[in-house]
């Protein structure tokens, strides 16, 4: 009898479904998610599929018409709706009428692509006027003038801009750093999933707050720090909030959320970090990864228990989880639904502020503002300046330019990028907060993301075991690999390695030999090869980008570390090294040029 009436729930769930709009595609995607959850005898008992079948296509329909005025965002909104759209069956599909639509934004997409191609071929002219400038008043106004002439999108693609400061800064005297003034909060994320090892105690966390605020001084210390995760098993799918349930009587299994206390080893209770925070002025936003479980609900439980830490500034939604429960299932949030939880959240506490987050601006509310911050968390951007895929400035700028003047967060420093960051100058985390500020007009975030809090790059000090130090080395070992965020792999045996992928290269190598006998021992063998493998490739690369006219003297530190790295290479490795003549030829020019000086 129970299948049976879990069964008519369903078929009625379904009964009452109109679509008119996109804001009906949570109770559409609501009902597939509970009939998907249904036993084999209990989906013979819905007798109305189709009904359901035919708002998914309808929804569909909307959401291709949706798309106005195309942006280089829609390639990931076009993937997404076809993957959609061939996952349904013949009878569904014939009720997409415009899925032809795709082919025109397409083409348009390829536009967009030429014109960014097109783009960086000016912006690395000027990137290479920087890199061959002398701290010359002429040579410094001349270079500055080229980089003006540049669009705003160009100058996001001048990836060593900073350099152009810092000579401008010398000529004036101005020798004291300045922090940038566009960085109001500066953390990072904090999840129970996410730290490496044993997880972090109230003293590794004051370190992170002290580690930012010398990167950024006057930013904000803030983590995001995820206080419900996503449980698949609760429900139909739902949040688990990592603190114990209230004897309130309610069944919030029914509501898809379960509820218990972290159990990662190390962890101690939310209280106690959030008593700590209160008291040295570190602030935080408590973020969900909500499933099916109603975003307002989640508010109250989660405030009811922690509203009291003055700590605590506002409320999270990571709308990648947002009625999905898979990778990149979530369902847009529309302007009438982040009102309303907006207003929600106010009329717990109106000085509290909402943040949305996802890797797509299409999944964030179209023109709803008021005082929401909205959250990137993009990765596998391939390069710094947009040389290969989208780029990290390129991507953050069209963001902040989206949801401009709102303030934006940047969840950064995952693990596939560091097959580019890794290349930059230390410390990391500072030199692209840097960088962000650069192409960032209003007011913005930084939120490291815990995957690699423990990374030889970024706060070392926090490594408790040697499992941790190489479990933080093999996975920047494994990006050497074909993924789905990094191809440096099929670059590599391409023969068509960027100047980035080499320097990675030097970087892996640099840590790997900082490492004990015994951490190398652990190791994972297969990557360590693959290092050995692509470090003569590597070598190659550098000496290729390397100037071999109009040379100076300035060249001189650029070619002595390529000169050390081939050095440090095996006999073996060395043979392989196809273009040391050139290395040679620029030496002996430098050599010649150093005498006359």
């Amino acid at each position: 009898m129970m299948s049976l009436l879990k069964g008519i729930n369903v078929e009625g769930m379904i009964a009452q479904i109109n679509v008119t709009s996109l804001a009906d595609r949570e109770a559409v995607t609501f009902a597939r998610q509970a009939y998907m959850r249904l036993s084999d005898e209990q989906k013979s008992s819905v007798h109305n599929l189709e009904l359901l079948e035919k708002a998914e296509a309808q929804i569909l329909n909307l959401w291709i018409d949706s798309i106005e005025k195309v942006s280089s965002a829609d390639g990931g909104l076009t993937y997404v709706i076809l993957e959609q759209y061939h996952n349904m069956n013949e009878i569904q599909k014939s009720y997409v009428l415009n899925i032809n639509r795709i082919e025109d934004i397409h083409v348009q997409l390829k536009h967009l692509q030429s014109m960014k191609q097109e783009n960086f071929k000016k912006a690395k002219e000027v990137q290479k006027l920087i890199d061959r400038m002398e701290i010359m008043e002429s040579e410094v106004k001349s270079v500055r003038s080229a980089y003006e002439e540049l669009t705003s999108d160009q100058k996001a693609m001048v990836g060593n801009y900073l350099e152009l400061k810092q000579a401008e800064n010398m000529l004036n005297r101005d020798l004291s750093p300045k922090s940038p003034s566009n960085i109001a909060y500066a953390g990072t994320r904090s999840s129970i999933y996410g730290i490496r090892g044993e997880w972090l105690g109230i003293e590794d966390w004051q370190h992170i707050a002290d580690k930012m605020d010398g990167f950024f001084p006057g930013a904000q210390p803030t983590y995001v720090w995820i206080i419900g995760k996503l449980d698949t098993k609760v429900g139909i799918g739902g949040t688990q909030l990592e603190f114990d349930a209230p004897n309130d009587g309610t069944d919030y299994a029914s509501q898809n959320i379960s509820f218990g206390e972290p159990t990662k080893p190390g962890h101690l209770s939310h209280e106690d970090y959030l008593n700590y925070f209160d008291e040295h002025g570190i602030k935080v936003f408590l973020q969900v990864e909500s499933g099916f479980a109603d975003m307002k609900t989640l508010m109250d439980l989660i405030f009811a228990k922690y509203g009291h830490h003055k700590s605590v500034i506002g409320f999270g939604v990571d709308v990648e989880w947002y009625y999905g429960i898979t990778e990149d299932a979530g369902i847009p949030v529309t302007d009438e639904m982040a009102k309303e939880w907006n207003n929600h959240l106010k009329s717990i506490n109106p000085n509290y502020r909402m943040f949305l987050k996802h890797y797509n601006y299409r999944w964030l509310p179209p023109t709803y503002r008021s005082d929401l911050l909205f959250c990137n968390d993009s990765q596998g951007l391939g390069s710094m300046d947009g040389e290969v895929q989208s780029g990290f400035l390129p991507e953050f700028k069209a963001w902040a330019d989206h949801f401009y003047p709102n303030d934006v967060l940047y969840q950064i420093g995952y693990s596939p990028d560091a097959t580019w960051y890794y290349a930059e100058d230390a410390p990391i985390i500072q030199k692209l907060g840097e960088c962000l500020a650069e192409v960032t007009s209003q007011e913005f975030g930084i939120a490291w993301v815990d995957f690699t809090i423990k990374d030889p790059l970024t706060f070392p000090d926090l490594f408790k075991t040697d499992s941790e130090v190489v479990s933080s080395v093999n996975s920047a070992l494994h990006y050497l690999q074909d993924t789905p965020f990094s191809k440096v792999g099929s670059r590599f045996m391409n023969n068509e390695a960027t100047i980035t992928d080499a320097l990675y290269i030097a970087r892996l190598r640099e840590i790997v030999d900082s490492l004990t006998d015994e951490q190398r021992i652990h190791l994972n063998q297969e990557y360590v090869s693959i290092l050995n493998q692509f470090e003569p490739k590597a070598i190659e690369t550098r000496i290729e980008y390397l100037y071999s006219s109009n040379l100076k003297l300035k060249d001189k530190e650029k070619v002595a570390l390529v000169r050390s790295a081939y050095t440090s290479l095996s006999q073996g490795q060395k043979e392989q090294v196809s273009n040391m003549e050139k290395l040679v030829s620029i030496e002996n020019e430098l050599l010649a040029l150093e005498t006359v000086k």
